[in-house]
């Protein structure tokens, strides 16, 4: 028996078939047959797909410590199709038969119990590289729903891992997509820090404190610097008296 199934838009069928014999006992079985020649895999972009063992202050793509690499993908690969319609739910129960055990479609895909996807998804595959090397084989991510994967590598300062995830759906459609994360955990470095007026580090009135003079050199290695905060203030009485920010990379002159 041959099936001619065409549709414009993806449907899921059922197909029952009936044995009798000559003393008129009945046995019944049906199987699911899902058609899709049109859906397909894209990201929803108001979801995140990043890594949550960064640091949020650098938009995630920035990792200050040497544990372990997580990532999270949030509902990020999406089949639209199947997240508005829900032909991989549980399948009622036929009302007039009674049909068990290998008589039913107990197994996935496509079970009577409703087949594990996230919005179509059934599966993520995740491989990675450190810098300029080649990827790693890929690893299906386990326990796919929850959408999240760690791993433990020998991160050091310096080090950019990029991480591909690839998402297949229920029709074996694939989207692939990648982010990189960087290490960083050392802190900058200030030296050369000096503060005086000429060859003196004292004053005696308020016109020479405000021509004194801070020079310093910072630096940092691995992601550079983002901001430089100064502070003037009283060491006795912890008092701050002003403060204020310098341009990073420029010269510039603060009065007291």
């Amino acid at each position: 028996m041959s099936l001619n199934l065409q549709s414009s838009f993806p449907r899921l069928y059922c197909i029952t078939l009936e044995v009798k014999d000559v003393a008129d006992n009945v046995r019944q079985a049906r199987r699911f047959v899902l058609y899709d020649n049109s859906s397909f895999i894209e990201t929803w972009k108001e979801k995140h797909f990043r890594f949550d063992s960064a640091s949020a202050a650098s938009n995630f793509l920035w990792q200050t410590h040497y544990s372990d690499i997580c990532l999270s993908l949030n509902d990020f690969f999406i089949n639209r199709f199947y997240l508005n319609n829900n032909l991989l739910n549980p399948i009622d129960p036929d009302p007039n038969v009674l049909m068990s055990g290998i008589y039913e479609q107990t197994h996935d895909p496509l079970s009577v119990n409703g087949t594990p996807n996230v919005h179509g998804i059934i599966k993520y595959y995740v491989s990675w590289k450190l810098n300029n090397y080649s990827f790693t084989t890929e690893r299906l991510i386990p326990n796919f729903k929850y959408q999240s994967f760690c791993t433990k590598l020998n991160v050091t300062d310096g080090q950019t891992y990029t991480f591909n995830i690839r998402s297949v759906d229920i029709v074996n459609n694939t989207y692939t997509e990648s982010r990189s994360l960087h290490i960083d955990r050392s802190p900058p470095f200030i030296f050369n820090m000096t503060l005086k007026k000429g060859s003196a580090v004292f004053v005696h009135n308020s016109t020479d404190l405000s021509k004194m003079q801070m020079t310093f050199d910072a630096l940092d290695l691995h992601s550079g610097l983002r901001t430089i905060k100064w502070v003037f203030g009283l060491v006795d009485a912890s008092t701050e008296l002003s403060q204020g920010y310098l341009a990073v990379g420029q010269t510039q002159n603060v009065r007291f």
